[in-house]
């Protein structure tokens, strides 16, 4: 890259560095989740992030409570993950319980 390059940064790679974070691409609800950029930085930190934490800590877990038996009605290696988005995810997620 050089002075003057375009360069257009990929919001669905980031916080997938292994030397940022150990094993990016397992699920780990106990990982620290200090640096992450998911809600931005600084200036441009989202002003909803708090609320999306909060919906987050209240909503899963009474979800989980209330469908204790609620797992994955496919193999994960099946999930198609969309690839032209800029919100990282799966296409759908069919699940059952």
């Amino acid at each position: 890259m050089k002075a003057g390059d375009l360069v257009i940064p990929s919001l669905l790679a980031a916080n997938r560095d292994e030397a940022f974070v150990k094993e990016p691409d397992e699920l780990d609800v106990t990982r620290d989740a200090g640096g992450h950029i998911a809600f931005g930085h600084g200036v441009h930190h989202c002003l909803g992030a708090p609320l999306a934490r909060v919906e987050m800590q209240v909503a899963f877990p009474a979800l989980l409570q209330r469908f204790p038996g609620l797992k994955l009605a496919a193999p994960f290696e099946s999930l198609r993950f969309r690839l032209q988005s800029s919100v990282y995810g799966v296409e759908s997620l069919p699940v059952t319980w």
